[in-house]
């Protein structure tokens, strides 16, 4: 048994011993200006074996943070023969996801520990590259290139979703502007479920220069406007005060993409949140009294054959049971219309008619 304890323990300070040289390597190579195919193999190499034997939080974390750099590492062996190509193949969605997740990982551990390896180093790398990717979003906003300005807008608030919310709010403006919207309809469900929309501020404060009102990137920003003397009256909006507003149109977004269910649902959630707002209350209306009217699209049709089947008993009870039944399931949008809006004259029509139809004379009495 001794035997076995001591076969353990040597195994153990092997491991160690190993993770603390992978380490070296790493640091060493990352470091690097210029990175050649030999260190782009070793580095592949020690990064592989430390995601293996990290055992303690900290070799952990940097075997992580050294695994989702190696792209960086790779374009960097590139050198000057590095194309634009190469360069936006590595800064896909995913990557740069990846890449601000393990920067706020790393920089937070490195506080926590108050060993400062890098934490310097990627909070001006992280604003640096935030900084390039908010201009090259802007760059395309600027030539109407919406579709692609979202996707960067999208991409800025993976990289840092607890900074950048008002990013993937502009991605949601730009998807819309796109006019992909099935685009917009993904964006704008993230946009409304986000903890900035629900937990989030939006930071206001008044140009000295011309009176106006204009709102920061974040209370930091406004901060510094402010002891500059640039600006002054400072206010806070919460978010969520407009969430009504988002769901209005992702309502709308729904009943683009002929999804009726989801629209109703959406319109629901906003009423509850403003149950006053005239353009909500037209909105639940329209979807219900269009809904009710998608269902009757072959009423016409029915009618032809029924009054072409006048001699055909058998034919012409089977057709007028399939138009009753037809009214029958319209029935709850009309009526869910009629209590939203009960001045509506083509609405009172029709929902007497179905009332009429499926064998409900009283309650087409009570139409007025």
């Amino acid at each position: 048994m001794k035997k076995l304890v001591l076969s353990a323990a040597l195994l153990l300070s092997v491991a160690t011993f190993a993770q603390k040289e992978e380490l070296k390597t790493l640091k060493k190579i990352y470091a690097k200006e210029t990175i050649s195919v030999k260190d782009l193999e070793a580095y592949k190499t020690a990064s592989d074996a430390l995601n293996t034997l990290a055992a303690e939080e900290s070799d952990k974390v940097y075997a992580k943070f050294y695994m989702v750099m190696y792209p960086t590492i790779e374009l960097a062996s590139k050198g000057d023969k590095a194309t634009m190509q190469d360069q936006m193949k590595l800064y896909n969605p995913e990557f740069i996801k990846q890449y601000g997740a393990v920067i706020n990982e790393t920089i937070d551990f490195e506080t926590k520990s108050g060993k400062k390896i890098y934490s310097e180093e990627l909070i001006q790398e992280k604003a640096e590259f935030k900084k390039g990717l908010s201009a090259l979003a802007m760059n395309f906003n600027n030539t109407s290139k919406f579709k692609e300005a979202s996707a960067l807008f999208y991409s800025l608030y993976t990289f840092d979703p607890k900074e950048e919310g008002k990013s993937l709010k502009n991605a949601s403006i730009l998807a819309v502007q796109s006019e992909d919207y099935k685009l917009a309809q993904k964006m704008y469900e993230e946009y409304a479920s986000s903890d900035y929309l629900n937990n989030g501020f939006t930071y206001y404060a008044i140009s000295i220069a011309n009176g106006k009102e204009e709102e920061f990137n974040s209370k930091t920003e406004r901060s510094q406007f402010i002891k500059l003397g640039s600006h002054e009256k400072p206010r806070d909006v919460k978010n969520a005060s407009k969430k009504f507003e988002i769901l209005k149109l992702l309502a709308l977004i729904y009943s683009q993409n002929n999804e009726l269910e989801k629209a109703k649902l959406t319109y629901t959630e906003a009423r509850k949140l403003a149950p006053n707002d005239e353009e909500l209350k037209k909105g639940e209306f329209q979807i219900y009294y269009n809904a009710g009217y998608a269902l009757l699209a072959d009423e016409e049709k029915i009618v032809n054959e029924i009054n072409s089947s006048r001699d055909n008993a058998k034919k012409y009870d089977e057709l007028v049971k399939k138009r009753k039944e037809m009214f029958a399931k319209a029935l709850p949008d009309f009526e869910k219309a009629y209590s939203i809006d009960s001045t509506n004259e083509s609405l009172k029509s029709i929902l007497k008619m179905s009332y009429d139809i499926v064998g409900q004379p009283e309650k087409a009495k009570t139409i007025k």
